[in-house]
């Protein structure tokens, strides 16, 4: 079975906009540098949301299979490992420390927030370090891409991105334009 997890939005949280302007998910990513060293980038996915029928705006995010609800303990580690497949990673509450064995980038995941959505993708090399510091346990979702493929991106920084959504006025990422001046995001975070 596969499924098809979509990332709604609703209005109330997004700036008021031109409808010619387009929202892009912007994401942090775990991947592996030419070296096969896990690291930070910021990843912009290439298809726009969409207008949702009820409210908001809509993204498909990726056809899955073998999604896991996992709990973590409280103040718990995973260790040095890496993810079996490319994946979004999502902390639905609780707390993870990310660090890395080869540099000293460093990533805070808050639970039940934007920023709680990631990229997993660091499948190559010996992979990261996680720790669950809070007093309550971790709750998480893991969701990987059907077939190991990430869904259409382009790397727009090194380390971990500012914001999850942005707009851009230009008509998709990487089509020209590359004035693309970012005007507001989901949150203030």
């Amino acid at each position: 079975m596969h499924l098809t997890f979509l990332l709604t939005v609703p209005t109330f949280f997004l700036p008021c906009i031109a409808s010619t302007a387009n929202h892009y998910l912007t994401l942090t990513a775990v991947t592996s540098d030419a070296s096969s060293h896990a690291v930070l980038e910021c990843w912009r996915f290439l298809t726009p949301f969409s207008s949702y029928p009820t409210t908001g705006i809509s993204l498909p995010l990726a056809n899955t299979s073998n999604t896991t609800y996992v709990v973590l303990p409280p103040r718990s580690a995973e260790g040095l490992h890496k993810p079996p497949h490319p994946m979004l990673f999502v902390l639905l509450s609780g707390l993870a420390h990310v660090t890395f064995p080869f540099n000293d980038q460093e990533l805070w995941i808050q639970g039940g927030t934007e920023g709680g959505l990631i990229v997993a993708n660091d499948v190559e090399g010996i992979g990261h370090f996680t720790e669950y510091p809070s007093e309550e346990e971790s709750v998480a979702l893991q969701l990987p891409f059907r077939d190991g493929i990430v869904l259409d991106h382009e790397v727009v920084g090194k380390g971990a991105c500012s914001r999850n959504i942005q707009k851009y006025e230009s008509e998709r990422p990487g089509s020209g334009g590359e004035k693309q001046e970012v005007l507001r995001a989901l949150s203030s975070g």
